[in-house]
């Protein structure tokens, strides 16, 4: 029996190849901003925890559903 997750993954169509629309565009991505040290001591923001507020999985900037929605619509 396919976990919570893999039922989300297979109900979206994910796919983990980059092709567009990608999440890192899609209104549905979510992610935690870190800041983070960089070498000269000046700090950067990161992206972490990159996710699916759809399946509520963990997702690429460059993986791709169905159900993308772009980013302001």
């Amino acid at each position: 029996m396919p976990s919570k997750v893999e039922l989300a993954k297979i109900n979206q169509c994910f796919r983990k190849k980059p092709e567009w629309p990608v999440c890192g565009n899609c209104e549905n991505f979510t992610f935690d901003s870190v800041i983070t040290d960089g070498c000269y001591g000046e700090g950067y923001i990161a992206q972490k925890n990159l996710r699916c507020n759809i399946g509520g999985f963990k997702v690429g900037k460059t993986d791709t559903c169905k159900m993308h929605r772009p980013e302001g619509e």
